[in-house]
């Protein structure tokens, strides 16, 4: 049995930023095992220039520190302005309080620190895939909701013509005279 996380991989689109091209390649191979649709940039600049021009992606895997820069931060701020519903993973390996503060402040979804096993990568996308699933839910169930509050608000405004139809109708035959 193919689990929906699964389906939804086959269609998720991700994009790996990294100027490590061994790390790129081996995080790019590891997603498409698990049928992830992947693309890959070699720096900030690349990754912003792909979004600019109408690439879209579900799910971004950033490094943090990318000289000369455009670092993940910058490329964070830019896939979230073209592309909020993206989800963003900052990636480092220099590590500290701050800049995972700083990464999730500025939107990032998660934040990785290197070395990681690859099996933690797939668990964060799996776990934006969830995500994801649940935010539609939640969509079509608050549509559903809001259908249901209408036609709710209908009948009850059917029910109030009724009861005062109802109510005039009993006061005409209680005026009425009695044979």
């Amino acid at each position: 049995m193919v689990q929906s996380a699964e389906l939804f991989a086959s269609k998720t689109k991700v994009l790996i930023v990294d100027d490590d091209s061994d790390l790129r390649l081996t995080l790019c191979e590891y997603l498409e095992t698990r049928r992830f649709r992947v693309s890959s940039a070699k720096c900030g600049s690349e990754a912003i220039r792909m979004v600019e021009l109408g690439q879209e992606f579900d799910i971004v895997f950033t490094d943090l520190m990318m000289p000369p820069g455009p670092d993940g931060l910058e490329v964070l701020r830019a896939i979230r302005e073209q592309q909020p519903h993206a989800h963003v993973v900052v990636m480092t390996g220099y590590s500290s309080i701050e800049t995972a503060i700083e990464s999730i402040r500025v939107g990032a979804f998660d934040y990785l620190t290197k070395p990681f096993q690859l099996a933690e990568l797939e668990i964060v996308a799996n776990r934006i895939l969830e995500h994801r699933m649940l935010l539609e839910d939640n969509r079509v169930l608050s549509q559903k909701v809001q259908m249901l509050t209408d036609k709710f608000s209908s009948i009850d405004s059917r029910l109030e013509r009724i009861d005062s139809m109802v109510g005039r109708l009993g006061a005409i035959l209680l005026e009425s005279p009695r044979h």
